[in-house]
């Protein structure tokens, strides 16, 4: 398991990006950090989203799937209407958490 502090640095480093398909679209705004999904869509989401254990599963199952990130984005294991899904969640007040409740995260995928 990735530690938080370990987790903040590789945020910091990957500031940048948005809900866009293009790398060169506008700036991260400040207090999120950008990632991909599997299909190559690009999000904001919100840092304090981190502290969710939502979030630290599928940051893990990343880091499984593609590696450490290193110099390349972020590229979390799931499709953007997926992730749509989980933020929806998150906005909507804790849903996301909810449906993690029962067992890990990629039973909803």
């Amino acid at each position: 398991m990735m530690g938080s502090l370990k987790l903040t640095e590789i945020v910091s480093k990957k500031l940048g990006g948005g809900k866009v398909t293009s790398p060169s679209a506008a700036p991260c705004p400040r207090g999120h950090f950008a990632a991909y999904t599997r299909d190559g869509r690009r999000f904001f989401i919100p840092i304090a989203y981190l502290g969710s254990e939502t979030f630290r599963e599928l940051l893990n199952m990343a880091e499984e799937e593609f590696g450490a990130p290193g110099g390349r984005p972020i590229v979390l294991p799931c499709s953007a209407d997926r992730l749509e899904q989980i933020l929806d969640a998150f906005r909507s007040g804790g849903g996301a958490k909810k449906k993690c409740a029962g067992g890990r995260i990629s039973k909803i995928w």
